[in-house]
């Protein structure tokens, strides 16, 4: 069965359809929410909040774009709050200018080693915070660049341009640590 008929289940009374939603994406979210607040604590406690707002508000979901893109634009919405709350900015509303273009597909690294994926790591890290967004939802999602724009508001373009410039500053950062990050 697929999200939306979930969901449908569920707005008219079936709970267990929920419950299937939940165990289906509760990992990948958690981990997705995991790399924006660095923090196992937080990130399972704002997992359960991203999921009490499905809960209170699945009635709102018109179906206009898949469930994942709504659950994560919550996400993204209850890490935002959650970084207000505590007086932080990582997810700070920089706009970045339009910038040239990469194609659409796959973004795999086969990244050799764990030393290799904790610089990645760190490197995204210090990305401003939409790029750091667009990077994760497509390296750690495997969003498309469609879905990644339903998520942020944005237009596909500009998730494109936030990728673009994203990998650019990684490419730096990772050269000044004497990695080379693998054609994307």
């Amino acid at each position: 069965m697929d999200d939306k008929q979930l969901l449908l289940l569920f707005t008219q009374g079936d709970e267990s359809a929920l419950t299937l939603l939940v165990e289906r994406y509760q990992k990948e979210l958690y981990g997705f929410i995991f790399r924006q607040v660095g923090n196992h604590a937080d990130a399972a406690d704002l997992t359960q909040k991203v999921f009490v707002k499905v809960f209170l508000k699945a009635e709102q979901f018109h179906g206009d774009s898949s469930f994942k893109t709504w659950l994560y634009q919550i996400a993204i919405n209850q890490c935002k709050n959650h970084f207000r709350a505590n007086d932080r900015q990582r997810l700070d509303d920089v706009e970045v200018e339009s910038l040239p273009l990469v194609a659409e597909g796959n973004f795999e690294l086969d990244l050799e080693t764990e030393e290799h994926q904790r610089l990645l790591r760190q490197a995204v890290d210090k990305l401003p915070s939409k790029q750091r967004t667009t990077v994760r939802l497509r390296l750690y999602q495997e969003c498309t660049f469609a879905e990644i724009a339903e998520i942020m508001t944005a237009s596909v373009g500009t998730a494109k341009a936030h990728y673009h410039q994203a990998v650019t500053t990684l490419r730096k950062i990772l050269k000044k640590e004497h990695y080379e990050l693998p054609e994307l």
